[in-house]
């Protein structure tokens, strides 16, 4: 090979370095691949995503954003964007309504039930995991606390055991957020302000999100994720 040739292919692999660089390692187009169960079923655990910030993110897209405090340190969460500004969100036994609208009715969200063992057993390959590993908690001898996505439990006529909490019982930790006496399943209303977007994790208790941290802004969200 002449020397022009031996220059052309090293200035290509610098050239296809940079653009590598710049497409995969920076928020014009990133790889994820999925750690939590905070979105499950949409996004299991080891999805692959992509991450862009030239495309726009819609309501109920997924986003990829930056989170910064002392609890969980310096990151990036992928979530799903529920409420953009100017929007009123309200929870309402569990549902979540924007604008009025029950918008939970279209996406195939999890839920927490407590069912009895046996049951459990029979659907054990349709649950959804925890961290730990394990399929469900006991608390009792026949009786376990489990997540299990709305279309399984559908077909399963399990929908009256979802676990749903009273009104009456307001979450402290929210409390110390919008200083409201609201909980995970009735919440707000909220009123958006400019420059605020409020994020939601499909697995809906199982998932630290907007209603424990606070809405994110704007400059907070990299871009929107795409699965592949």
């Amino acid at each position: 090979m002449n020397r022009n040739g031996k220059i052309l292919i090293g200035v290509s692999i610098i050239v296809t370095g940079i653009f590598l660089f710049i497409v995969y390692g920076t928020d014009l187009c990133r790889y994820y691949q999925n750690a939590s169960t905070a979105n499950a079923p949409t996004l299991p655990i080891g999805s692959r995503m992509l991450v862009s910030s030239l495309v726009k993110p819609n309501r109920l897209d997924f986003v990829t954003f930056k989170i910064g405090d002392s609890s969980f340190g310096r990151g990036r969460i992928i979530q799903r964007l529920v409420g953009i500004p100017n929007d009123t969100l309200e929870i309402k036994n569990g549902d979540l309504h924007v604008n009025g609208d029950n918008i939970d009715i279209s996406i195939n969200l999890a839920h927490r039930y407590r069912i009895p063992l046996k049951t459990a057993e029979l659907i054990k390959e349709d649950l959804l995991y925890m961290y730990d590993g394990s399929p469900y908690y006991y608390p009792n001898n026949d009786t376990v606390i489990l997540f299990i996505p709305k279309n399984i439990a559908a077909s399963n006529n399990l929908e009256n055991y979802r676990v749903i909490e009273n009104k009456d019982n307001f979450d402290s930790h929210i409390f110390s957020v919008y200083n409201q006496k609201w909980n995970k399943d009735n919440f707000g209303p909220l009123i958006l302000k400019e420059n605020e977007y409020f994020v939601l994790g499909d697995n809906r208790d199982n998932s630290n999100d907007s209603r424990y941290t606070g809405p994110i802004l704007q400059e907070q969200i990299v871009g929107k994720a795409v699965r592949f």
